[in-house]
C-alpha cells in the first residue's frame, strides 16, 4: 500500500472573482477534515499576487495571513498547495523572470508550505519574439520553467503543473495528436504531476478510457481539476447539487482530483460533502480490489455503505441532513438574528388577494429558473477568449475554452476585506438564480413544513393525490377557439372559473395537487383570479385542505427543514441536470404556453376537456411558484447571514421571474370581456415550445415568456438588505379597483386641506391616475400585492392609438361631467392637477411613435415598496401579455420633472424618444421594443 503518495481529493480556489476571506478558508478546512478529504490549493485568479502581480513578494502582513493559512491547513491535516500564475506575461528567456518566480515560491515556502503548482491555463499560446529566439515551441519553454523551479524548490513531494492545452477541446486536433502535449510528456521531469479538466473546460462525464487516453500522451499520472459546480463563466447561476457524472474507478489511474467551486463558499456545502462521499467509496473500491496503494485504511473512516458504490442521490440525502443542521448551527453561533422587515409570513396571513365575494385568501409566493435538460447534453458552447487579459463573456452554458472558466463574479458574501491577501477589483455582473435539468431522481412529494402559510393563486385540483405526471401530451394544435375570438386574456361568454374547475369525467388531468392558501378564520380557499362573467359577477373558489400543517407553522423562527433544504438545492442543481423542482417548473411553463386554448390563431372553441387539463397544469405550476416564494421568504427569515447573502441573490432572482410567470399564466386563463382579437401569429405560438436547453436555468425559464429574450428585465442588483415580504401579482379583479383608487390616495387622506375634497369625490385621483385604462382596457392591467393591499399596478392599452381615440371622444367627456371646473380645488396641487388633466384637450402623440411602438404602458408602485424586483415582475407580466397579442414596441408618457420615475423606467429598458413633442415640454415620452 506504500507504492504511490496519498491520492490528492479537496478543492481548489481557482475561480475568477472575489477571493475567499481567510476565515472562510479556515471553515473550508474544517469541512474538509470532516468529510475525510485531504488537500486544498490556494489559486485564486483574482488575487492580485497570484496572477497579475505574481512577480510581486508578500508583504510582511501578507506574508503572516498566509503563513497562519498554511498552519490552519496542516493543523486540519490538509496538504496546502501554493500555485501562481506567471503565464500572461512572463519572459520564459528572462533570467530575471526566473528569478523572481523562484524567489516568490521560496517565499511561501519559508512559510511552510512544501507543494506547490505552476498554472499556465488561460493564457496567449503566442511567445514574444526573445522567448521564439531561445525556444521552438511553448511546450519546451513552459517546462523549461517549471523543471527549473521544481529543482530550485529542492524537488517537493508534491509539485503541479497546468498546461495551456488542459482539456480535450483545447487539444489541436486530440490530444493524442498534440504536439504540444506530446512535447510536455518529453521535456517535463516525471515526478511533475499534471493538471488536467477532462474533456471539456466544464466536464459533463469523466472516463476512465479518456484518462488513459491522456495519461498515455503524457507519460504521467493526471491531477483532475473538476470544474463541475464553478460558476465564475455565469453569475447568474449557481450549482447546490451532488458530486456526479465522474466513472467509477478512477482513483487507481489519477494522482489526485481537486474540485474548483463555485465562487460563494456557502454554496458549496453540498458539493464538497458529496464529493468527500465519492472519494470515500472509491477508496473503499480500492482497498478491496487492491488495484492502488493509495493510503486508503487511514481516511476510509466509517465504511458503512460504501460497498453498494457511489451512488449521488443517497449522498445527497445524508449531505442534506448535515447542511440543515450546519445552517442552524451557523445561525447559533454567530448570535446571528435573521433579517427581519417590517413584515413577514405570520404577518403576511392578513394577504388577501382578492377572493370574491368578500372571502379574504392569504398572499401567494412565487419564483423559480431552470437550465438544461436532455437535449442540450451536447456540446457546452465555448465563452468568448481574448487574448491579454482573458476576459471572457459571461454565457448560459460550461464553456470550452478555458481551464478556469470565465472572468465574472457572483454574488458575494459580505465577509470584510480586511483579512484578504492584496486582491485586485474587479467587475461583477449582478447575480441571479440558475436551474438545473432533468434529475434521476423522483421528485420529492409533499410541501416544506415552513412555519409559514403558503399562499397561492392557483385553483385545487379535484385529485388530492397521485404521482407527478408533468408527461402531458400536447393538445392539438388545431384544438383552438372559434377564428375571431378574444385573445388570451379575453372572455368565453358563459363560461366560469367554476364551470371549468370540475374536471369531466374521461378527462385526464394533471393529479398534481394545486396550490392552497387559507382564509384568516382556519377555512381554505384558493384565490385564483376570479373570473370576470358577462354580468361583472365574480365565482367564489372551491374550498380544499391546507397544504402545511399546524406545527409547521407554528414557530416562524424555526430553522430551515428537509424539505426546504431539499427544493433549495432542486432550483440550483447542477450545470447539465436540472432538479426535479426546476425542472417541473420549466416543463409546465412550457406546456401551458404551448396548450393553451387562448393562445395562437383560434380555430374553433376548445372543448371542456382541453380547459380542464390546462387548467389542472396550471394550478400545479401555481403550487410550485407558490412553494418558492415562501421558500424565499423563510431563507431569508432562518438562514445565518454568510449563508443568506451567498445565495439570496440567485433566490431573489428566481422569485421575481416566477412572480412575473405566475401571473402571466393567470392571464392567459382570465377571461374579461371585449378584448380584441389576437394578432398574435402562428409562428409566435409555435416558437413558445422550442425548449432552450442551452441557457441557464433561470434564463432557460425566461425564455418561455414572451418577453424572455430581453435581458434588461431580468439583470437586476438584489436589495442590500434583504426582505421576507411575500408579494402576490395577479391580473385585474372586480374587488381590485377601490383598493387601487385608495392607494393613489395614500398620503392625503389625512391632509386637512384636501380631505372635504377627497370626502366628495373620493375616487377623483383614481380616475385620472388609472380610470382610463380600467375603464378601457382592463384586460391589460396587473396588480401587485403585499401584506398592506395593493402596493403597485402596471397597467396597458394593445393600440395605444385606438385606445387614445376612445379616451378623448367618450371617457373624458364623462369625467367632464363628473368633476366640473367649479370643483373648488385651485392651489391644491395633485387635485388642481387631475381636474384640469380632465378638461384639458389632451396632446396628440407623434405618429411616428404610435407606429414604431404601438402600445400604451404605465406602472406605478407605492412609497413604501423598496424591492426594485417586485417593480420588474409587474412589467414582465404586462410586457409578456401585450407581446402575447402582437405588439412589438411599447411608450409612455412621463413628466421630465419625475426623476424618480424616470429612472424606474430607464431600469427597465426604457429609452427617451428623440422625437420632437414642442407641444408638451413637460412630458417626456420613454420607449422600448419588445
Amino acid at each position: 500500500m506504500s507504492g504511490r503518495p496519498r491520492f490528492l481529493c479537496g478543492v481548489v480556489e481557482g475561480f475568477y472573482g472575489r477571493p475567499w476571506s481567510m476565515e472562510q478558508r479556515k471553515l473550508l478546512f474544517r469541512w474538509l477534515k470532516r468529510w475525510g478529504l485531504n488537500c486544498y490549493m490556494y489559486a485564486p485568479k483574482d488575487e492580485l499576487k497570484h496572477r497579475l502581480l505574481w512577480r510581486e513578494p508578500y508583504t510582511q502582513h501578507e506574508a503572516a495571513q498566509m503563513q497562519s493559512l498554511i498552519k490552519a491547513a496542516q493543523e486540519h491535516d490538509v496538504e496546502f498547495i501554493f500555485a501562481i500564475s506567471a503565464g500572461q506575461d512572463i519572459v520564459f528567456s528572462s533570467a530575471g523572470d526566473r528569478l523572481l518566480l523562484q524567489q516568490k515560491l521560496r517565499q511561501v515556502a519559508a512559510l511552510g508550505c512544501s507543494a506547490f503548482a505552476l498554472l499556465f491555463d488561460d493564457i496567449d499560446p503566442c511567445m514574444c519574439r526573445a522567448d521564439r529566439d531561445v525556444f521552438p515551441s511553448l511546450a519546451q519553454a513552459q517546462a523549461s520553467v517549471a523543471n527549473e523551479a521544481y529543482r530550485e524548490l529542492g524537488l517537493p513531494p508534491t509539485f503541479l503543473f497546468c498546461p495551456t492545452e488542459y482539456c480535450s477541446s483545447l487539444c489541436s486536433p486530440s490530444p493524442a495528436k498534440s504536439r504540444y502535449l506530446q512535447t510536455l510528456g518529453q521535456e517535463l521531469l516525471p515526478e511533475i504531476g499534471v493538471i488536467w479538466t477532462g474533456p471539456k473546460v466544464v466536464s459533463q462525464e469523466l472516463s476512465v478510457a479518456l484518462v488513459e487516453e491522456v495519461e498515455h500522451v503524457l507519460q504521467r499520472r493526471l491531477l483532475i481539476w473538476d470544474n463541475l459546480f464553478a460558476n465564475d463563466y455565469d453569475c447568474r447561476r449557481v450549482f447546490l447539487g451532488p458530486y456526479t457524472g465522474r466513472a467509477p474507478g478512477l482513483v487507481p489511474r489519477l494522482c489526485g482530483l481537486l474540485l474548483n467551486p463555485n465562487c460563494e463558499l456557502q454554496a458549496n456545502f453540498i458539493p464538497i460533502h458529496t464529493l468527500g462521499s465519492w472519494f470515500r467509496s472509491e477508496l473503499w473500491g480500492c482497498t478491496h480490489t487492491n488495484s492502488t496503494g493509495t493510503e486508503a485504511s487511514a481516511e476510509l473512516g466509517d465504511s458503512q455503505g460504501l460497498q453498494e458504490g457511489y451512488s449521488p442521490q443517497k449522498a445527497l440525502e445524508l449531505a442534506l441532513l448535515d447542511w440543515v443542521a450546519e445552517i442552524k448551527q451557523q445561525v447559533l453561533e454567530a448570535g446571528w438574528t435573521p433579517l427581519h422587515p417590517s413584515t413577514g409570513c405570520k404577518e403576511e396571513a392578513g394577504l388577501h388577494p382578492g377572493t370574491a365575494e368578500g372571502q379574504e385568501a392569504l398572499l401567494d409566493p412565487q419564483p423559480c429558473g431552470t437550465a438544461p435538460s436532455e437535449a442540450d447534453q451536447r456540446e457546452p458552447e465555448p465563452c468568448a477568449v481574448t487574448t491579454g487579459n482573458r476576459k471572457r463573456k459571461a454565457i448560459s452554458v460550461p464553456e470550452e475554452g478555458n481551464g478556469s472558466r470565465a472572468s465574472a463574479g457572483g454574488p458575494q458574501s459580505p465577509a470584510g476585506d480586511g483579512d484578504q491577501l492584496a486582491s485586485g477589483s474587479r467587475e461583477s455582473c449582478e447575480p441571479s438564480s440558475a436551474m438545473p435539468s432533468t434529475a434521476g431522481s423522483d421528485r420529492s412529494s409533499g410541501a416544506p413544513a415552513a412555519d409559514e402559510t403558503v399562499h397561492s393563486l392557483g385553483t385545487p385540483t379535484c385529485c388530492s393525490s397521485g404521482a407527478s405526471t408533468c408527461q402531458s401530451t400536447p393538445l392539438d394544435s388545431s384544438d383552438g377557439r372559434e377564428r375571431g375570438s378574444s385573445p388570451p386574456g379575453s372572455p368565453q361568454p358563459g363560461a366560469s372559473t367554476a364551470d371549468v374547475l370540475q374536471i369531466p369525467s374521461g378527462c385526464k388531468a394533471d393529479p398534481r395537487p394545486g396550490p392552497i392558501s387559507q382564509l384568516v378564520d382556519g377555512a381554505t380557499t384558493s384565490p385564483v383570479p376570479t373570473a370576470l362573467l358577462t354580468n361583472g359577477t365574480a365565482v367564489s373558489p372551491i374550498p380544499t385542505v391546507p397544504l402545511i400543517s399546524e406545527e409547521g407553522r407554528s414557530d416562524s423562527s424555526a430553522p430551515l427543514t428537509m424539505e426546504e433544504a431539499r427544493m433549495l438545492v432542486e432550483l440550483f442543481y447542477l450545470p447539465y441536470h436540472h432538479g426535479p423542482q426546476a425542472q417541473h417548473l420549466l416543463e409546465d411553463l412550457q406546456w401551458l404556453r404551448a396548450n393553451s386554448p387562448n393562445m395562437g390563431v383560434p380555430t374553433r372553441s376548445p372543448n371542456s376537456c382541453v380547459v380542464a387539463q390546462w387548467r389542472s397544469r396550471a394550478r400545479s405550476f401555481q403550487q410550485l411558484c407558490a412553494q418558492t416564494c415562501c421558500l424565499h421568504s423563510r431563507f431569508v427569515h432562518s438562514a445565518g447571514q454568510a449563508l443568506l447573502y451567498d445565495l439570496h441573490p440567485y433566490l431573489w432572482d428566481i422569485r421575481n421571474l416566477l412572480l412575473a410567470a405566475s401571473a402571466f399564466v393567470l392571464w392567459l386563463d382570465v377571461k374579461v370581456p371585449g378584448s380584441p382579437p389576437s394578432s398574435l401569429s402562428p409562428g409566435m405560438a409555435a416558437s413558445c415550445v422550442i425548449l432552450t436547453t442551452r441557457a441557464p436555468g433561470e434564463a432557460a425559464l425566461a425564455a418561455l415568456l414572451p418577453v424572455g429574450n430581453s435581458c434588461d428585465l431580468f439583470c437586476h442588483p438584489p436589495p442590500l438588505f434583504p426582505s421576507r415580504q411575500l408579494y402576490l401579482l395577479h391580473p385585474l379583479l372586480p374587488q381590485d379597483k377601490g383598493k387601487l383608487y385608495q392607494m393613489c390616495r395614500e398620503g392625503l387622506d389625512g391632509d386637512p386641506s384636501t380631505a372635504e375634497v377627497l370626502a366628495a369625490h373620493p375616487n377623483l385621483l383614481g380616475d385620472r391616475v388609472l380610470g382610463s385604462f380600467l375603464s378601457l382596457s382592463p384586460e391589460y392591467t396587473f396588480v401587485l400585492e403585499d401584506a398592506g393591499g395593493p402596493c403597485g399596478y402596471a397597467a396597458g392599452a394593445l393600440c395605444a392609438e385606438r385606445f387614445l381615440q376612445e379616451r378623448d371622444s367618450s371617457w373624458l367627456p364623462a369625467m367632464q361631467r363628473r368633476y366640473p371646473r367649479e370643483l373648488g380645488v385651485l392651489g391644491q396641487g395633485v387635485l388642481e392637477e387631475a381636474l384640469l388633466f380632465f378638461h384639458t384637450k389632451p396632446l396628440p402623440v407623434p405618429l411616428p411613435v404610435l407606429r414604431r411602438f404601438p402600445s400604451l404602458v404605465q406602472l406605478d408602485m407605492a412609497p413604501r415598496v423598496q424591492d426594485m424586483g417586485a417593480g420588474c415582475s409587474l412589467a414582465v407580466s404586462l410586457l409578456s401579455a401585450l407581446r402575447t397579442n402582437g405588439s412589438r414596441g411599447v411608450f409612455c408618457q412621463v413628466s421630465a420633472a419625475d426623476h424618480q420615475q424616470l429612472s424606474f423606467y430607464s431600469k427597465l429598458g426604457f429609452i427617451a424618444l428623440p422625437l420632437p413633442w414642442p407641444s408638451s415640454p413637460g412630458t417626456q415620452l420613454l420607449g422600448r421594443l419588445l
